[in-house]
């Protein structure tokens, strides 16, 4: 058998996963973060269990066709009519089979360390072509259907270059037009500061040297991992105010803080609140969220649900969200 760092895009085959893990609505959030942290694909059904159109042995690769080292999968469904994608990648390894939250039963996994997320669906592409309702896996076919090659063509594009930003100079030239265009009201967009507001000087040495507070660094990181699944992030201000993340596509106001605790969390829930209500006339109802190092207790996060509050933190080198990744 070929390792998936020997087969070609030639010899591959391409395949579509939902994240709909368990057939259970109220945990595909969970599982998609599952499959952003570790970098993976689930199936619910195991591998020897052959209704269901033989999805399970098909995901383990017990049977032909299946997914076999160095294929790739996106992991995606229909839902609502929309495609709703989390991300995809190249198979490496066999099937492993584990007991993984947010569900007591075994699952299959299939490990793709070169993954990409993304977290909308790509302009221009014909997803939706590919995806069905109610099916936990499909085969796509490039070969003979030309809906099905647009897809596993711009998959092989992005798994060639990881990367998916623009260079610098591109995103400041981007960002200056789109500011150009002017803002009429006291709410404006402008670019995230190069220096957190929260920033503070500290002599070392006899010279002064600027140290940036960790929320600087959180939201610089979170901003590139947007970047790299093609979205922006700027800041909205509010006359001498300024919050610290606006996602003007998908209207996503993001307040970033260094811990997780209570008392962060409720300045945090100040300023949200505060900001959407300041910028309402131009920005309309924003999603809400806060940017955090870990995710909090689930105490706290209860009762940011009950303010329609989400949370986004970090977690093995990705950003999760508890929104169902619409802020991640």
């Amino acid at each position: 058998m070929k390792s998936s760092k020997n087969v070609s895009p030639r010899d591959r085959h391409y395949w579509v996963v939902s994240p709909n893990v368990k057939d259970d609505e109220e945990t595909v959030g969970e599982w998609r973060n599952a499959s952003v942290s570790m970098h993976a694909a689930f199936m619910g059904y195991g591998p020897d269990y052959y209704d269901h159109d033989r999805s399970g042995p098909k995901f383990a690769g017990r049977i032909k066709p299946g997914i076999m080292p160095g294929d790739v999968v996106l992991i995606a469904r229909r839902h609502n009519y929309e495609p709703e994608i989390v991300g995809f990648g190249i198979v490496r390894g066999k099937n492993a089979t584990k007991v993984l939250d947010p569900s007591p039963d075994v699952v299959s996994v299939r490990k793709m360390p070169q993954f990409i997320t993304q977290s909308r669906p790509p302009s221009g592409i014909p997803l939706e072509g590919v995806l069905r309702h109610t099916k936990a896996l499909v085969q796509l076919h490039p070969e003979w259907k030309n809906v099905h090659k647009e897809v596993c063509d711009w998959m092989e594009k992005h798994l060639g270059n990881k990367s998916l930003n623009a260079s610098k100079k591109q995103r400041a030239t981007t960002e200056r037009n789109r500011r150009s265009k002017g803002a009429t009201s006291n709410t404006e967009l402008v670019d995230l500061p190069e220096n957190h507001q929260l920033d503070y000087k500290i002599q070392t040495k006899g010279k002064r040297t600027k140290a940036v507070k960790f929320e600087a660094k959180l939201l610089g990181s979170f901003k590139d991992w947007l970047n790299k699944q093609g979205r922006e992030l700027s800041a909205a201000k509010y006359g001498a105010l300024r919050c610290d993340g606006y996602e003007r596509e998908r209207g996503n106001l993001i307040e970033a803080k260094s811990s997780a605790s209570r008392e962060h969390i409720r300045m945090a829930v100040g300023q949200l609140l505060d900001y959407a209500f300041q910028g309402k006339r131009k920005l309309g109802e924003p999603k809400k969220a806060i940017l955090l190092p870990v995710k909090p207790e689930p105490e706290i996060e209860k009762w940011l649900a009950s303010l329609e509050i989400s949370i986004i933190w970090r977690e093995r080198g990705s950003f999760l969200d508890n929104a169902n990744g619409r802020f991640a």
